[in-house]
């Protein structure tokens, strides 16, 4: 026993892992998807090399600051004025990046985005302090981490605070919570809203994924239910006055429904090493 876990004599020094190594990037290429979805048509040909292109860009940080928080406006002033003055021009290692920046077509300025390497996330001592202020303000509610493509269902439904609306495959709860505060616009007149919101995701797991994610807006207009979507039963209210059952009906729906994912290239590198035809398919 005694040799078998003794230290092998003469064996050369463990090497130490550099914590500042960096590791080769993904080779983004795959023949395979390239040749399926060019076989697709869905785009023309002198469309497709530019759409190619863009899908080997890394995607972009984006968060968005809460608007039915009566703050909002003060976080994104801080975010303005404290912070992205200060994370201009800032070099590591020969490498710029630009400070964050609001997305031009969310409103009021509230929808951001950024774009730094790694590295300079690592070594800026700049960075590293707006990445805390992130964090901390994402814990309490004031700021929901969420991709901008995500951002744009909800801006397109229009939803007002007197409307019903239907999020049918919601969790992680990104979209759920944008929703949320779309409902509670008017929160300033400190008025509950007649609006609901009926967050469903056919996953059990995920559903508590979801709540997680809601609960920091702390809205009584929220009710989450566990269901397959495509089996939602048809509700009913209590009778009315004159004793008429009247149908449980949203203003809005939003079905945001599960796909293969082959269009997350950009956030998951690894789907350009791992894509096959079946794997794909089997998503579907």
């Amino acid at each position: 026993m005694g040799r078998r876990f003794s230290k092998r004599k003469n064996a050369p020094p463990r090497k130490e892992r550099d914590p500042n190594e960096v590791y080769a990037e993904v080779k983004k290429e795959n023949e395979q998807m390239e040749e399926y979805y060019k076989a697709q048509n869905i785009m023309s040909e002198e469309e497709w090399p530019v759409f190619w292109n863009h899908l080997k860009v890394t995607l972009p940080t984006t968060f968005r600051i809460t608007g039915t928080r009566s703050h909002a406006v003060e976080i994104r002033d801080t975010v303005k004025n404290a912070f992205v003055p200060h994370l201009s021009n800032i070099s590591v290692d020969g490498t710029v990046a630009d400070p964050p920046r609001p997305l031009a077509w969310y409103p009021d300025d509230l929808g951001w985005h950024y774009d730094v390497p790694r590295t300079l996330l690592k070594k800026s001592p700049e960075y590293a302090k707006f990445h805390q202020f992130l964090v901390a303000e994402t814990e309490v509610g004031n700021i929901s981490r969420q991709e901008a493509v995500s951002m744009i269902p909800p801006l397109l439904l229009d939803v007002q605070p007197q409307h019903w609306v239907m999020d049918m495959c919601a969790a992680p709860g990104s979209k759920t919570a944008q929703i949320i505060e779309m409902v509670h616009a008017n929160e300033q007149h400190q008025v509950v809203p007649s609006g609901l919101i009926l967050a469903n995701d056919a996953d059990y797991r995920r559903s508590h994924m979801l709540i997680h994610q809601t609960k920091r807006l702390q809205s009584p207009c929220l009710m989450v239910t566990n269901h397959d979507a495509s089996m939602m039963p048809s509700l009913k209210l209590a009778p009315n006055k004159s004793g008429e059952v009247v149908p449980f009906e949203f203003d809005r729906v939003l079905a945001d429904v599960p796909c293969s994912g082959d269009a997350t290239l950009r956030k998951n590198p690894m789907v350009w090493t791992k894509w096959t035809h079946g794997g794909a398919m089997g998503l579907h």
